[in-house]
């Protein structure tokens, strides 16, 4: 009885022809005609590493049809097109022998377990020495001021000449602006929002965004850290690894004394001063986030708070004109993708609002009254029957012990396919349920406490706080300033009505602040419950 052959043919990469997959396949059907086999399939597996198993199609189609029964032997032209790693090729070869399917090279015959075991030790070195070879060559480039790769914004190829780069002079001069702007102290996010309301075109995507300009600081990544602005050529900082059950490309990070440098000063575009003015910021926001400490402080008391009434987005300066300031939703401003285009006065807002809080906040009646009110309101929550605190802690430790477990068993593989991930995601949720169901208790039990000298602290800390805003041109005192902000959730600004701008407060005690009934100096004022901020509560 005539045999029955399958035929399978790999190239690596897109750097190769793909003239290659034919080749092999006429090689492997000389072949079958000259032994005598009978082809029944062909599988292939065009510009797919040999590093790997996964996201190979043809290689899971001929496993597939082998364990189906549908021929008896898998030519190749060499074994190397199944896989160079020995612990791939033992995988195959298993699968395939389980299905009494033999793996013939044309070059070598029938693959015994020696063969296969010589095969997957030699293609394993075969990677080794490939990649320390790239890897030497491309150091070579670095010590001879060439890329080894990728593009850097601010750079072209030059055209011709492997690996030499030369300045774009429009995007130099995008790169001087955003260091000069940093080393000025705006933020990057600001920084961000200026140029995507000019228009400027960003290294990638369709939006400037801070995380491209501050990167990642242990990688060296970001246009504010990249050395290369600095006439310094910097690599061999990640090493890439695949991972064996995904086989997706991971890059680890390197420790900086073995990064690789090259000096190359005709391709520096910022000058010594303002890059050593720049990185100097850059490590002194990175202390304070270790630290925990913040090395920012809000522009004017509410920055931060102020969100557009139309879509949400936070509201920036436009312009100043004396004691007058106008701000204007960021998102119109950027994107244009919010209608709110107006213009509304800072300076105004900021006067209503701490003449009505100073002006509440100085009767103590109406601060005792909210204190009794909001008290008797706290005891009747607790009354009404919380659920056990140890019970829920306990439930807590459970479903995260058990997450963990399972998780530990999935990395390892013992856990896994489609009931395994199911099994996963169910004890996530269980240990995210629980862990809610603590937090809103702990929420629940928070009371705020009132000692009787509080109203007038809150009503003294108000009068400074408006008495510094206005003989510091709104930089009020740290202590006090953090006083009122801690009142305010956020400060909801829609567009400008015949009456006024109305002007949302929300935050914890925005109900003793304003009345419905008020039109404060043209602001319609709202007001929110009691506890917690959320409308209609």
């Amino acid at each position: 009885m005539q045999r029955r052959a399958a035929i399978y043919a790999r190239y690596s990469s897109t750097m190769q022809s793909d003239r290659s997959i034919e080749d092999q396949m006429d090689l492997c059907r000389e072949y079958i005609v000259r032994e005598g086999f009978r082809e029944v399939a062909a599988f292939e597996d065009r510009a797919r590493t040999s590093e790997t198993l996964i996201g190979r199609v043809g290689l899971a189609g001929f496993l597939e049809a082998a364990s189906s029964g549908d021929f008896d032997a898998l030519i190749i032209e060499c074994v190397d097109r199944i896989s160079r790693d020995a612990a791939d090729l033992h995988k195959v070869q298993k699968l395939l022998r389980f299905s009494g399917v033999e793996i013939i090279s044309v070059s070598d015959g029938v693959q015994s377990d020696l063969d296969i075991a010589v095969r997957g030790l030699t293609g394993t070195i075969f990677m080794k020495d490939l990649r320390e070879k790239v890897h030497r060559g491309m150091s070579g480039n670095i010590s001879e001021g060439l890329s080894a790769g990728g593009k850097a914004y601010g750079y072209t190829p030059v055209p011709g000449r492997a690996g030499e780069l030369q300045v774009t002079t429009h995007e130099a001069d995008v790169i001087r602006q955003i260091y000069e702007a940093y080393a000025e102290g705006v933020s990057p996010r600001d920084i961000a929002h200026d140029l995507n309301a000019r228009g400027v075109l960003p290294p990638r995507g369709a939006k400037w965004n801070a995380s491209t300009l501050n990167g990642n600081g242990k990688r060296g990544y970001g246009i504010l850290r990249n050395a290369l602005y600095a006439g310094v050529l910097v690599w061999d900082r990640v090493k890439m690894m695949r991972h064996p059950e995904t086989g997706k490309r991971i890059s680890r990070e390197k420790p900086q004394e073995s990064w690789k440098y090259s000096d190359v000063p005709h391709l520096r575009i910022v000058d010594e001063a303002l890059w050593d003015t720049v990185q100097a910021r850059l490590a002194k926001q990175s202390q304070a986030k270790r630290s925990g400490k913040s090395t920012r402080r809000p522009a004017r008391p509410f920055s931060g708070l102020l969100k557009c009434g139309c879509c949400g987005g936070g509201m920036s300066i436009h312009d100043r004109k004396g004691s007058a300031i106008r701000i204007r939703c960021s998102t119109a401003a950027e994107s244009g993708s919010c209608s709110n285009t107006k213009k509304v006065r800072l300076d105004k807002i900021e006067a209503e609002l701490f003449a009505s809080l100073r002006g509440v906040l100085s009767n103590a009646s109406y601060v005792e009254a909210f204190i009794e009110v909001y008290n008797a309101e706290r005891r009747r929550l607790s009354a009404s029957g919380q659920p056990d605190r140890t019970k829920l802690e306990r439930q807590l430790k459970e479903a995260s012990s058990l997450f963990e477990t399972r998780l530990g068993l999935f990395e390892k593989g013992i856990l896994s396919g489609e009931e395994g991930e199911v099994l996963l995601v169910s004890a996530k949720e269980d240990a995210e349920e629980a862990k809610c169901a603590l937090m809103a208790l702990d929420e629940q039990e928070q009371q705020v406490r009132f000692d009787p000298a509080s109203p007038a602290t809150y009503a003294a800390a108000l009068n400074d706080m408006f008495s510094s805003m206005q003989e510091n041109d709104g930089q009020p005192d740290p202590k006090t300033r953090d006083v009122v902000r801690d009142l305010i959730a956020e400060i909801v600004v829609s567009p400008a009505e015949e009456d006024g701008v109305p002007v949302e407060v929300r935050g914890r005690l925005s109900a003793l602040i304003f009345d419905h009934s008020k039109n404060l100096g043209g602001l319609v004022v709202a007001e929110e419950g009691l506890e917690p901020p959320t409308r209609g509560l």
